[in-house]
């Protein structure tokens, strides 16, 4: 099956300024000793199939390490790099014993090596759901880009991104079943529209039970909603999810508006990753208030 076009692709997140070997006339492409090269640390895979490491480990064996990996100088650390694309091939190579491998160095910041890195694995087609999301939700939380932006540089619609960002919002029970294959990214996405995370965690069960399609799925989580949902209400539904979604854009983190039963209290929860993050969410907030 032909490979679909990634937008601007990963030949474009590398264009730049190249950091020529020192004492060399290879315009390209280094030989680096492998043990001068340090995992990256934007590396949006949390795992790593060790049979898929072991074959291409025996492909290294036999034929070399034939695609290079990109690196960018260590920060604040001479004659050492730091891996932004290719730890699949990086890992393979440290199993089949090479001691120097081929690289191409690119001079590139924080942001532009994280796309990198989001952009190599979607080309490959073997980066999870979730930890698609949580690339992309560090590229609008650290890097401050707007979900139209991020979309533009992956290749991907605003809504796609949209929708990967959004599996993160679900209970961590069903994000689990999701990082182990027990459940798709189709199948987990019509549990975001249930209220209750008793019910999400209950149609989730079933569909992992069942081995329904995604429509399937749909169609469960449909039958958990209250019934004869009137146009009001799901207009109501409707705007409550753009202001989430208005907010979230907004303070670059997640966001999560829970309507109130029958006119009882809502809530609103704002996602914070540090004590030094709190305290910078609090003051946005208020010197919001204050103007």
């Amino acid at each position: 099956m032909a490979r679909k076009p990634l937008g601007r692709g990963l030949e474009a997140l590398i264009e730049g300024p190249r950091t020529p070997p020192p004492g060399s006339s290879a315009a390209n492409v280094l030989d680096v000793p492998i043990d001068r090269i340090s995992p990256s640390p934007f590396q949006p895979r949390t795992r790593f199939d060790s049979e898929r490491l072991d074959e291409l480990a025996r492909s290294i064996n036999s034929q070399g390490l034939i695609e290079p990996l990109i690196v960018r100088p260590t920060p604040n650390a001479s004659d050492s790099y730091q891996l932004i694309a290719g730890e699949r091939r990086l890992r393979a190579a440290r199993k089949a014993g090479l001691n120097v491998v081929p690289v191409l160095v690119r001079s590139l910041d924080d942001r532009r090596a994280l796309e990198m890195s989001l952009v190599e694995n979607l080309a490959r087609e073997d980066l999870g759901p979730i930890d698609e999301a949580r690339a992309l939700l560090r590229l609008s939380r650290e890097f401050g880009l707007p979900q139209e932006e991020i979309a533009l540089r992956i290749g991907k619609s605003r809504p796609y991104v949209s929708n990967a960002i959004r599996l993160l919002d679900l209970p961590a029970a069903i994000v689990e079943m999701i990082e182990n294959g027990e459940l798709s990214a189709g199948q987990a996405r019509p549990l975001i529209a249930l209220d209750e995370e008793q019910s999400q965690l209950e149609v989730a069960r079933k569909i992992v039970a069942s081995a329904v399609s995604a429509r399937g799925a749909e169609a469960m989580a449909r039958a958990m909603r209250p019934s004869g949902a009137s146009p009001r209400r799901r207009t109501l539904e409707a705007n409550l999810q753009a202001l989430n979604d208005a907010l979230q854009e907004a303070l670059k983190r997640r966001v999560r508006i829970v309507a109130g039963k029958r006119g009882a209290a809502g809530r609103i929860e704002i996602e914070y990753y540090d004590d030094t993050d709190l305290t910078a969410l609090v003051d946005s907030l208020l010197k919001n208030q204050q103007t």
